[in-house]
């Protein structure tokens, strides 16, 4: 199974700047949950944007750039997403979860390899240069929705939001 794991504002942003345009601790605690022991495919861009390497998770990162490698176990350079998808099935007994960038959600529901998406839908329209591309949302189907709320550890109100292909 492949799903996706996004965080969209109001007006469809996802970063600025090759970083989150928010703080939002308990989002971040849920991603943490959600895909740790599993498999991540994300563009090159995310990958440098992460602080350092997400523990106890594999990385497999999309770049064009053929001269692109890193000296890691657990990281995995590949040209394009179908390559991402192929190896990520060497893993056996792992969820595969794309974590983006922008080109990489688009590329990821353009091929309809997505069974599941995780919407993380920020009540917020902060400013910022990446975008979520609008998802044909008639194919998707609500199967829970959890809410959080500004404070201390969330700058924004929020909703997680798990959905299912019809």
């Amino acid at each position: 199974m492949t799903s996706l794991v996004v965080a969209v504002a109001e007006n469809n942003i996802i970063g600025i700047q090759g970083r989150l345009p928010w703080r939002l601790s308990d989002d971040l605690k849920f991603f943490k949950h959600l895909t740790e022991n599993h498999v991540l495919i994300m563009g090159r861009k995310t990958f440098e944007s992460l602080p350092k390497k997400l523990p106890n998770r594999v990385h497999i990162i999309v770049t064009r750039n053929k001269k692109y490698n890193l000296d890691d176990d657990d990281c995995f350079v590949v040209s394009c997403l179908d390559e991402a998808l192929d190896f990520s099935k060497t893993f056996f007994a792992k969820q595969t979860f794309v974590i983006g960038g922008g080109e990489i959600y688009q590329q990821a529901l353009d091929k309809k390899i997505v069974d599941k998406i995780y919407l993380t839908k920020v009540k917020a329209q902060p400013e910022g240069d990446t975008f979520f591309i609008n998802a044909n949302w008639d194919n998707w189907e609500e199967k829970s929705r959890t809410s959080f709320f500004k404070g201390e550890k969330n700058e924004f109100d929020f909703d997680i939001i798990e959905l299912i292909k019809k």
